[in-house]
C-alpha cells in the first residue's frame, strides 16, 4: 500500500465514529504528528485560532497540543509566509539602497506602494 492510498483511508475512516483525529509523538522521529485512534476525542476540543469546537467530522490540524480548523490553519499559515515575504523585500530593498550608497550611485526611484 502507497502513503497516498494510506492517507486517503485514514482521511476517510477519521470522520467516522468512533475514530477520532488525535495528537501522537511520532516513536522513530519524535515529532507530533495526526494519529488515527480509537474512540472520540474530547468534547470540548476547540480551534485555538477561532475558538469555535473542532468537530470530529471537521478537517482538523493539530499542532503540539494545539488544534485548528484546516482553514483557520491555512489562513494562518499564509498570513506569516506574506508577513515573512514583505520583511524580505523591505529587507533586500534597504541592502540595495546601502550598497549603492557605499558604490557612489543614485537611488533607485521608489517601484513600491509599501511604505
Amino acid at each position: 500500500m502507497s502513503l497516498v492510498e494510506i492517507r486517503v483511508v485514514t482521511t476517510t475512516v477519521g470522520h467516522d465514529e468512533p475514530f477520532a483525529r488525535t495528537t501522537a509523538t511520532c516513536a522513530s522521529c519524535r515529532r507530533q504528528t495526526t494519529t488515527l485512534t480509537w474512540g472520540l476525542p474530547p468534547a470540548n476540543a476547540k480551534c485555538a485560532y477561532c475558538s469555535r469546537v473542532v468537530e470530529p467530522s471537521d478537517d482538523a490540524e493539530v499542532v503540539d497540543t494545539d488544534r485548528f480548523h484546516r482553514h483557520c490553519w491555512m489562513r494562518l499559515t499564509s498570513a506569516e509566509s506574506v508577513r515573512a515575504a514583505k520583511a524580505l523585500s523591505r529587507r533586500s530593498q534597504d541592502l540595495i539602497r546601502r550598497s549603492r550608497e557605499l558604490m557612489g550611485l543614485s537611488p533607485l526611484e521608489e517601484t513600491s506602494s509599501e511604505g
